[in-house]
């Protein structure tokens, strides 16, 4: 419906203008340290805001920005733990890769490649037992581990599928494939680049979505979602997507075509801009509504940005 689709939009937009406002808080040396950045991915934001509950446990890699500000983190909290300020999240001790936000259940970016997954697993373990020793509000929570194509490669997550789907574990996987681990492309070290396939020899079921398409993949990541509450076990949903920056601001993207890859991308696979073209054709969204959604967010991330400037330092 309607108020599903502008949820949509605004996820959306408020992870593109956040993390426009850290490259210029970067490049003004006020967040410090590594930064990774998520433009181009915004539809996995978007679906986390509808189908994820608060009592939902969320382990995201370190490109995690987007994915705290959807799961509720105070985006005033996560900018000033950008810029290693008191008013952080963990007091500007953690920094960019390692947002943490108990009230949200949010459970922290983790720097090295895939050590997420483990946790996750145990944490659905946890959520069957929670589940279990509550009467209401706790009926049905699940965990999500967000993991990059380079990091399922990992041994770690065949071993996760296997344990998780021999113990029905409420667990959701999900693959955010750019194609690339930094400059390595997929193909060159995947003999089967389709990882949701990875689950079927588990009996773990597994979906393949269109990045591109913000609407399609917070529908198909509902039904999987509710699939994994369902208490049937764990599922993988891999999107597709295209991520517009390098793999942090010190990558110089030196390999071959990049830049007329990146050209085509933003007029083809901009997540924000399919959305605007389909909705406005179709009559369900217009321009003005759209337009008032980006100002509001703007202006979110503008009192972020502020609140980090003035938070004191720790």
């Amino acid at each position: 419906d309607k108020n599903t689709l502008m949820e949509i939009y605004k996820s959306m937009q408020l992870s593109r203008l956040f993390e426009v406002a850290c490259t210029k808080q970067y490049m003004a040396g006020k967040i410090k340290g590594f930064m990774h950045l998520d433009n181009g991915q915004e539809s996995i934001p978007a679906f986390m805001k509808i189908a994820l509950q608060r009592t939902d446990k969320k382990y995201s890699y370190y490109r995690e920005h987007c994915h705290a500000l959807a799961s509720g983190v105070d985006p005033r909290k996560i900018m000033a733990e950008l810029c290693m300020k008191e008013g952080g999240t963990s007091r500007g001790a953690g920094g960019s890769m390692h947002i943490y936000d108990k009230p949200t259940r949010f459970q922290g970016g983790w720097a090295l490649v895939a050590e997420q997954l483990p946790y996750g697993a145990g944490a659905a373990k946890n959520q069957i037992k929670s589940t279990k020793s509550l009467s209401r509000d706790g009926d049905n929570r699940i965990a999500v581990v967000f993991v990059g194509d380079g990091g399922s490669q990992n041994g770690r997550l065949p071993e996760i599928l296997n344990a998780c789907s021999t113990q029905k574990l409420p667990l959701l996987i999900v693959i955010i494939d750019n194609g690339r681990a930094i400059n390595t492309f997929t193909p060159d070290v995947a003999s089967n680049t389709m990882k949701f396939e990875l689950g079927s020899h588990y009996n773990v079921p597994g979906i393949l979505v269109d990045g591109c398409d913000a609407s399609t993949v917070a529908k198909a990541g509902l039904a999987i979602t509710d699939f994994v509450r369902s208490g049937k076990g764990p599922a993988v949903m891999q999107v597709h997507t295209y991520r517009f920056m390098g793999h942090s601001p010190a990558d110089p993207e030196h390999e071959r075509g990049r830049k007329d890859e990146k050209t085509w991308a933003r007029e083809h696979c901009d997540p924000i801009k399919e959305f605007e073209k389909k909705y406005i054709a179709c009559g369900m969204l217009t321009p003005d509504e759209l337009k008032a959604v980006k100002k509001e967010m703007q202006s979110v991330v503008s009192d972020a940005v502020a609140f980090a400037d003035a938070s004191p330092e720790p």
